[in-house]
């Protein structure tokens, strides 16, 4: 599963730079977050034959979630844990930004580029 490269990123995107040495390792991963997404449905499609909005649509998508991984610094979710309280002594601190129902995983701005597509639709297609 390969949609964008590197130059879509850095050109079409206008993304942060990645060194190029991490950004495939870093562009599979958001590839591999942006089809569970969408319910793996970009797996079992044929992207060529979408409609050429849907596919800038998502590989936009997939350009934000690459950037929300390196600017994170991790693109796995252990890498993404962060303390949700922590005590020592009297000194005692609560995360106030911790939302247990929000996947991190999942940068905002490639959910918004996907809302647009229909592929995050989760109904029951009848035939």
């Amino acid at each position: 599963m390969k949609y964008i490269d590197q130059d879509f990123y850095s050109n079409e995107y206008g993304g942060t730079t990645i060194p190029p040495d991490k950004f495939t390792e870093i562009a599979n991963a958001a590839e591999r977050v942006i089809d569970q997404a969408t319910f793996f449905r970009m797996s079992q499609l044929d992207f060529s034959k979408l409609s050429n909005r849907i596919q800038w649509l998502v590989k936009m998508a997939i350009s934000a979630q690459i950037e929300y991984f390196y600017e994170l610094g991790s693109h796995t979710e252990a890498g993404m844990q962060t303390v949700q309280s922590a005590s020592i002594g009297g000194f005692s601190y609560t995360n106030p930004q911790m939302d247990s129902n929000k996947n991190i995983m999942l940068s905002e701005t490639a959910i918004m580029y996907l809302t647009q597509t229909g592929l995050m639709y989760s109904g029951v297609n009848v035939y």
